[in-house]
């Protein structure tokens, strides 16, 4: 019997089987598609370097960096550009940088006179009850705390370009802990990132984040853990039956019509919730699970295109753009990848991101590839003013792109926990519980590796 399977071959799943080999166990991945690492897909066409899903990894913690240094990989990590630091939200058609410092926060023209004003009151504004705090919305936080100018021209664009999604929707307490966190620790957003920044220097535990990519792109990660694996790694293959066993776990997949068996102590699962749902599971784990409500996962289209440098008049000189619901556009945003790493376009020509569809535009799901580039190409023309058309275009399709933390996420995770708890040996991870960022699956699988001493 092998210590533990691994259901889900993406980043998290990646990381647990990893993290758990290393500690000399003997262990399985089971992932359905022929390639690791879920959406973090990288390709090079024409000279263009482009990125399908994710397009940087955010390192949150001390730990992540250790980690891609452990894989050997540390020579090839590329920092974004430091004179690529602007981010751009839209307001009145026109994009506008956001405000990184207090005088730019006083003359910035993205927020009027009377948001600017009415923000020196967030520290005096009071909390609202335990229970109203669990149902709060991001929206209503941030219209409470800070105005409804700032949800509308800060944190709408952000939560569509982070979830593409309705910030309406989303639930602070999930989707954005750390805010509630800063709220309690000094009873307001501004007193909570004070208290925690001196403690953080009276401790030296402060860490500066930064995003990162690979030379040869993100996908350079789950590759390289992917060889590192060997033939614990079971790509192509899909799982048909999930059975509790005496000590243990069997888990039966298929890979090119042939079935395999695998019988482990652990069972890990790292998958989306309406792939967890869909899983062959025993009875009654079967109706438990079916029982648990799923969540959402809007529809996102990634459409890299190349152009002339010389047919785009915006300096570029930023991480990208965001769109906030409020303003006349269609796209969610688009990113400046050449800007922001090296080697990304060929001599003379620049690489832009654009994300379409999301939560508050469902009827692009199936909108077909020319209508997606037409909408793409007259936003980019107001907003950047890019004339010409590219001379290079790729489309990648999300059907189920990003799961939305909404009040369907705190039933959904309380089920999979007590689950862990009735079932032991069952353990859950990866996005559709630990967080949607690319660091913080990273940091489910060491987690969830932690859980075999």
């Amino acid at each position: 019997m092998q210590d533990a399977i691994v259901i889900g071959g993406g980043i998290s799943g990646l990381t647990t089987g990893y993290l758990l080999q290393q500690k000399g166990l003997d262990i399985a991945i089971v992932e359905m598609n022929p390639s690791p690492g879920g959406p973090i897909q990288s390709a090079i066409k024409n000279g263009f370097l482009i990125e399908k899903g994710p397009n940087s990894i955010l390192v949150s913690d001390p730990w992540i960096e250790s980690f891609i240094n452990d894989l050997g990989l540390g020579h090839e990590v590329v920092n974004s550009n430091p004179a690529a630091a602007n981010r751009y939200v839209v307001r009145n058609s026109r994009p506008v940088a956001v405000p990184r410092s207090p005088l730019q926060a006083i003359t910035t023209p993205l927020f009027s006179l009377k948001a600017k004003l009415g923000f020196l009151g967030e520290p005096f504004r009071g909390r609202i009850t335990e229970s109203g705090e669990a149902s709060e919305s991001v929206a209503d936080f941030v219209t409470r705390r800070m105005g409804r100018e700032f949800l509308d021209y800060a944190i709408n664009p952000f939560v569509r370009g982070v979830y593409a999604g309705d910030p309406n929707e989303l639930i602070l307490n999930h989707a954005f802990p750390l805010m509630r966190e800063l709220e309690h620790e000094g009873a307001s957003l501004v007193g909570g990132a004070l208290k925690r920044k001196r403690r953080q220097r009276k401790e030296g535990t402060g860490f500066k984040k930064r995003s990162i990519n690979f030379i040869n792109g993100l996908d350079t990660l789950p590759k390289t853990i992917s060889r590192k694996l060997g033939n614990r790694l079971w790509l192509g293959s899909e799982v048909v039956a999930v059975n509790p066993v005496e000590n243990g776990w069997q888990v039966t997949w298929k890979k090119e019509g042939e079935n395999f068996e695998g019988f482990s102590r652990n069972l890990f699962v790292c998958l989306p919730s309406r792939s967890v749902k869909k899983l062959n599971w025993a009875s009654p784990i079967a109706e438990w699970i079916g029982e648990a409500p799923d969540l959402p996962y809007p529809a996102v289209h990634s459409l890299a295109l190349g152009y002339k440098r010389k047919d785009i008049s915006h300096p570029l000189n930023g991480f990208g753009v965001l769109v906030p619901s409020k303003e006349p556009h269609r796209i969610l945003g688009a990113l400046f990848n050449s800007e922001l790493y090296p080697n990304r376009a060929p001599e003379g020509h620049c690489l832009l991101t654009v994300m379409l569809g999301g939560t508050q535009s469902p009827e692009l799901k199936d909108a077909p590839d020319d209508e997606l580039l037409r909408i793409a190409k007259e936003d980019l023309s107001s907003l950047l003013g890019v004339s010409g058309d590219p001379v290079f275009t790729n489309l990648t399709r999300w059907p189920h792109a990003i799961p939305q933390y909404n009040s369907a996420f705190g039933p959904w995770k309380k089920a999979i926990r007590a689950l862990e708890e009735d079932l032991p040996g069952l353990h859950f991870g990866g996005h559709a519980i630990d967080g949607i960022a690319m660091g913080a699956s990273i940091m489910s699988g060491k987690s969830l590796s932690e859980r075999i001493p």
